[in-house]
C-alpha cells in the first residue's frame, strides 16, 4: 500500500457527529466532508472530561440529546450509507435512532453502578417504530446489517481518527479495514470466561487480555490495507487504549482493596478515546 495521496483527500470523509447535526436538513452523509474540530492531538472523546460538571435539567437533556447523536453517528454513519436510504427517510432514522437512545438511556450512581434512567423498549416496538419510517424491506435490509454493528462502528472510528491524524483513509480502505475487522471477530471473538466469577480480578483480566489480542490481529492485518503511517496511528491509538485500560484496573484493584466488601463490578474506559 502507500500513502494517501492528495485526491484521496478530496474524497469524501466520515462526517462527524457536529457535521451530520448541522448538515442534517439535507441528510447527504456521503457528500459531507468533516472538518477537524480538534486539534490531531486532542482526544477523540472528549465527554470524560465534561462529566462531573453540576448542570441544570435543561442542559442534561441538550447534553443527551447531542450525546445520543454522536452515538447514533459513529455506530450507525457507515452501515446508513450501505443501506442507500433517499436523504429525508435517512435524516428521520437517525433522529429516531437518536431518540430511541435517549428515550432508554442508562447512567451510573455514585458507587458506579449502571442504572436504566429511561424506559426499556421492545424489540418489538424499535422494529415497528424504525418500519414506520424506512419501510419494512428496509428495515429487513436494516437489521442484517445490524449485525455487524461492530464493526461498522469500529470502522468510523479508525477513520475519524486517521482524518484526525492527517492520513485520511479512501472509500476502498474502509471497506476493506470493515473486512478485515469481520474477518478478525469471527476467528478470535471476545467471550466471558464461563468458569471464572465475573466479580474475579481473572475475570476482568481475561477479558481485557482478549480485547488486546483482537486490536493485535488486526494492527498485523492493518499493512494490507493502510499505509505505513496510518499504521503506526492505529497502533499507537490501540497502545494507548490498552494502557488506559489497565491503569484503569489497577486504580479500581487499589479502591476495592480500600473498600473491602464493597458491591461494585468492573469498569472499563470508553473503547475509542485515543489522545
Amino acid at each position: 500500500p502507500v500513502e494517501a495521496s492528495q485526491s484521496s483527500r478530496t474524497q469524501p470523509q466520515p462526517a462527524s457527529p457536529a457535521d451530520v447535526e448541522q448538515d442534517a436538513s439535507a441528510s447527504a452523509l456521503t457528500e459531507v466532508t468533516a472538518s477537524v474540530e480538534q486539534s490531531p492531538n486532542e482526544p477523540v472523546d472528549e465527554r470524560n472530561a465534561r462529566r462531573g460538571t453540576p448542570i441544570d435539567d435543561a442542559t442534561e437533556r441538550e447534553r443527551d440529546r447531542k450525546a445520543a447523536l454522536e452515538d447514533v453517528v459513529v455506530g450507525y454513519l457507515l452501515l446508513l450509507e450501505d443501506l442507500d436510504l433517499p436523504k429525508q427517510d435517512l435524516k428521520d432514522l437517525i433522529a429516531l435512532l437518536a431518540e430511541m437512545q435517549t428515550e432508554s438511556a442508562w447512567t451510573s450512581d455514585q458507587r458506579g453502578r449502571t442504572i436504566q434512567r429511561g424506559r426499556t423498549i421492545s424489540e418489538q416496538e424499535r422494529w415497528d417504530r424504525i418500519s414506520a419510517v424506512i419501510g419494512p424491506e428496509k428495515l429487513a435490509q436494516f437489521l442484517t446489517l445490524e449485525q455487524r454493528g461492530r464493526e461498522y462502528r469500529e470502522t468510523y472510528q479508525i477513520a475519524l481518527l486517521l482524518q484526525r491524524r492527517g492520513v485520511p483513509t479512501t472509500a476502498t480502505q474502509r471497506d476493506e479495514l470493515f473486512d478485515i475487522l469481520v474477518e478478525v471477530h469471527e476467528r478470535y471473538p471476545i467471550t466471558k470466561p464461563a468458569k471464572l466469577d465475573e466479580s474475579s480480578e481473572e475475570f476482568i483480566e481475561e477479558v481485557l487480555r482478549q480485547e488486546d489480542d483482537t486490536d493485535r490481529h488486526v494492527i498485523e492485518l492493518a499493512p494490507s490495507v493502510l499505509s505505513p503511517t496510518q499504521v503506526a496511528h492505529l497502533f499507537e491509538a490501540y497502545d494507548y487504549m490498552s494502557r488506559d485500560r489497565m491503569d484503569d484496573l489497577a486504580m479500581q484493584k487499589k479502591w476495592k482493596i480500600e473498600h473491602p466488601g464493597a458491591d461494585v463490578g468492573w469498569m472499563t474506559p470508553a473503547r475509542w478515546n485515543p489522545r
